[in-house]
């Protein structure tokens, strides 16, 4: 792998470790208040707003399997590219020399 591919996995990783140490702060947070808000005889509402919160967060992780998946895609996509640039920019090299060799002939 090239520098620059791990460079932006890096970043990426951190960005996305980021991501998933906020949920774990917004589950907590959400956790607190719903202990302080719902009073223990309506059951039946916690477990429903429990219901509505795990539904949000498993979107949420969809969500984040799915930006995953792009950033792999993308960083695959830089790698080609970066390939096919070095790969032309040897050409390029051995071209500029040949011409110089043919210069230096004739």
């Amino acid at each position: 792998m090239s520098a620059s591919e791990q460079a932006l996995s890096a970043g990426w990783s951190r960005i996305l470790d980021e991501v998933h140490s906020r949920l774990d702060q917004a589950i907590t947070s959400a956790n607190v208040r719903l202990e302080s808000h719902v009073q223990p005889a309506a059951p039946r509402d916690r477990l429903q707003s429990i219901a509505q919160w795990n539904d949000r967060l498993q979107r949420l992780h969809a969500h984040l399997n799915a930006v995953e998946q792009i950033v792999h895609s993308v960083d695959e996509a830089l790698e080609r590219e970066e390939t096919l640039l070095r790969q032309t920019h040897l050409a390029c090299a051995a071209l500029r020399q040949r011409l110089a060799d043919g210069r230096a002939i004739g």
